[in-house]
C-alpha cells in the first residue's frame, strides 16, 4: 500500500514539517530566525521534497517565499493529515483536541463567546481556539484546513465549503438616551439625518449598502467617527457621544449601557444572511466532529429581535 510514496528517498514528516513551517512563515529565515544551521536545513528539506514531488513548492517574491500552485494543494494536504494525527495521539494521551473557529470581531464578540463555556462543558475534551478574521480570509483558511469552521455571510462562500443557516443578521440604529431625548422628531430616519454617527469602516461591503441605502432616502449622513470592528462602535455609542447602527445581537449590551434602538425599513438593506462554513474534506478526517457542529449550529442559531 502507498508503494508510490515509499519506493523512494525524500518524503518525510521532518520535511513537510519544514516545507509547512516555511510556507507559514513566508520565508526560512522567518521560520527559524537568524540560525544559519536550520536555515540551510530547511532549504535542502524543502529542495529534497521538490525533488520528490517532481515541480516547485514555493518562489521568491522579494524577500519572501510564496506556493506555487502544487505548494498550496500539498501545503493543505499536510495540514489535513497531521491533523488528523495530533487528534489521533491527543485522543489516545486523553488530551483536549484542538478546535479551530474564525469569525469576525462582532460575531465572536456577541454571538460565539457567550456560548462557548456550555459548549466545552459538553464537549470536555476540546480546546477551541478562535480567531479575529475577515470573512474573505476565512474562507480561505478553511479551504487550505487552517480552520475547522467559520461563521461568515452565505455570499461570499465557494462549492467546496459546506455550510448551515444560522438566520439572518438584522441592524439596528442605536442611540444613547441623552442623545435621543433632545430630539423632537423620534422617527428614525430623522435621527440618522440629524446625529453623529459612529460605524464600521473595515467592512467595504457594508459601507457600500449603507451608502446606498442612505442615498435612496436623500440623506446625509454624520460619520465623525469610523471604527475597526462593531464592538469598538458599541463602545463609542455606549460613551454617549454617537449613535450608531449595529447588529440586532448587540442589543442586550447597549440597552445595558442606555442606548434606545430605532428600527427603520431602509435597515433591511444591510440584512446579510450567516452560516457556518466547514470543509467538509477535513470534517471527515477529524474525529467527532460532526456531533460538535451540530451543536455549534444550535447554539449560534440567529435570533429575531
Amino acid at each position: 500500500m502507498f508503494e508510490n510514496l515509499f519506493a523512494e528517498r525524500g518524503l518525510s514528516l521532518d520535511r513537510l514539517r519544514a516545507f509547512l513551517e516555511t510556507a507559514e512563515a513566508g520565508g526560512i529565515a522567518r521560520a527559524v530566525g537568524d540560525d544559519i544551521a536550520r536555515q540551510s536545513q530547511y532549504s535542502r528539506q524543502i529542495g529534497e521534497l521538490e525533488s520528490f514531488f517532481g515541480t516547485r513548492l514555493v518562489q521568491r517574491r522579494g524577500r519572501r517565499l510564496e506556493l506555487t500552485a502544487a505548494g498550496r494543494e500539498l501545503a493543505a494536504a499536510v495540514r489535513a493529515q497531521l491533523r488528523g494525527l495530533s487528534d489521533f495521539k491527543a485522543s489516545i494521551e486523553s488530551k483536549p483536541v484542538d478546535v479551530m473557529i474564525g469569525a469576525g470581531d462582532s460575531i465572536l464578540t456577541w454571538l460565539i463567546i457567550p456560548h462557548l463555556a456550555a459548549i466545552q462543558r459538553q464537549f470536555p475534551g476540546t480546546a477551541i481556539k478562535l480567531a479575529n478574521l475577515r470573512s474573505t480570509t476565512i474562507v480561505e483558511r478553511l479551504a487550505e484546513f487552517q480552520l475547522d469552521y467559520g461563521v461568515v455571510r452565505s455570499e461570499i462562500l465557494g462549492d467546496r465549503m459546506a455550510s448551515t443557516l444560522l438566520g439572518k443578521v438584522e441592524y439596528r440604529l442605536f442611540v444613547p438616551k441623552a442623545m435621543a431625548g433632545r430630539q423632537r422628531e423620534k422617527e428614525p430616519l430623522t435621527l440618522l439625518g440629524r446625529l453623529p454617527l459612529v460605524t464600521l469602516g473595515s467592512d467595504g461591503e457594508f459601507m457600500r449598502r449603507l451608502s446606498i441605502a442612505a442615498g435612496k432616502k436623500k440623506l446625509t449622513l454624520s460619520l465623525p467617527l469610523i471604527t475597526e470592528s462593531f464592538p469598538q462602535a458599541a463602545r463609542a455609542v455606549a460613551s454617549g457621544g454617537y449613535a450608531g447602527i449595529l447588529p440586532l445581537y448587540a442589543k442586550d449590551d447597549l440597552l445595558k449601557a442606555g442606548a434606545r434602538d430605532f428600527d427603520h425599513p431602509v435597515l433591511r438593506a444591510l440584512d446579510r444572511k450567516l452560516v457556518l462554513a466547514w470543509n467538509p474534506r477535513l470534517e471527515r478526517m477529524r474525529l467527532d466532529m460532526g456531533s460538535l457542529r451540530d451543536e455549534l449550529v444550535k447554539r449560534l442559531l440567529v435570533q429575531r429581535g
